[in-house]
Parts: structure tokens; C-alpha cells; sequence
């Protein structure tokens, strides 16, 4: 079976079309195109006019309410950074068991870096995701004496 592309009707090419999201732009170039082909004699009925014009506000508000959820999940995302990193830093000093694939390391939080865009507590001279958490006790003597 021989599949021209649309553009390259009558043209031979036997490629395949790919589907592709339609936009706002394209359903309005179809109606368009629509109502000038139509047969004079027997135009479009005005239920089915009406029909394709609710469609076209259906895509536009399902356009505006993709590009909403996309913004709100972005928000999210970064009100969730937000909230680890202060979590972060308020683990620091504090004594903490991280869980590692084989092992368990306890150690003091001596401060926050930030990697790929997420907190990662630093114990001695690694640095542990927020994640790996298991533990976490209460202010390490050694720092409160050193305060005082």
C-alpha cells in the first residue's frame, strides 16, 4: 500500500504520515476551509456549525488549562526545593544516620550543598541526599560545648 504525505500529495513518495498535535490554529484553518468548499446548494446545517465552533472553544480551553497545570506544577517543584533546603539546613549540627545501598553512615551535619538542584548533607567530607535520611537525633554535644 502506497502512502503520500499530504503535503506531497500526487507526489509518489510513499512516506508514511506521522501524527502531529493539532492547535488552535490548525482547527481554525480547517473550518475555514470548510465553509469556503462547501456546496452553495446545500450548505452547513447551523447544528453542525455550532457543534464545530464548541469544539474549537473545547480546545482552546483545554489549551489554556494544560498551560495553567504546567505553571502550577512548576511552582510546586520549586516550593518542594524550597522546603528540603530548609530542612536541610535545619539538620545542621545535628547527629544523623543516612542509609547508603550496603551501609549506614552516623555523623554530624556540618552544613548544605546543593547538587543537581537538590540538598545533600554533608557528614565529614561527603555529601549525602536528603533522601537517604534515616535517623536523626538531637544537637551533637561537641557543637553545643563549642558554642558556649
Amino acid at each position: 500500500m502506497n502512502v503520500s504525505s499530504v503535503g506531497g500529495a500526487g507526489s509518489g513518495t510513499g512516506s508514511l504520515l506521522r501524527p502531529q498535535e493539532l492547535g488552535n490554529g490548525d482547527f481554525l484553518q480547517l473550518l475555514v476551509t470548510q465553509l469556503r468548499l462547501q456546496d452553495p446548494l446545500e450548505p452547513v446545517k447551523e447544528q453542525d456549525f455550532i457543534a464545530q465552533l464548541a469544539q474549537f472553544g473545547t480546545l482552546e480551553g483545554v489549551n489554556n488549562l494544560a498551560a495553567e497545570v504546567r505553571k502550577l506544577n512548576d511552582l510546586v517543584s520549586t516550593q518542594l526545593l524550597q522546603s528540603a533546603g530548609w530542612q536541610a539546613v535545619g539538620l545542621i549540627g545535628r547527629r544523623v544516620t543516612v542509609v547508603l545501598e550496603n551501609t549506614q553512615v552516623t555523623g554530624v551535619v556540618t552544613g548544605v550543598r546543593w547538587a543537581d538542584g537538590r540538598p545533600k548533607l554533608l557528614i565529614g567530607k561527603e555529601a549525602y541526599d536528603l533522601a537517604q535520611l534515616k535517623e536523626v537525633q538531637a544537637e551533637s554535644p561537641a557543637l553545643t560545648e563549642e558554642g558556649s
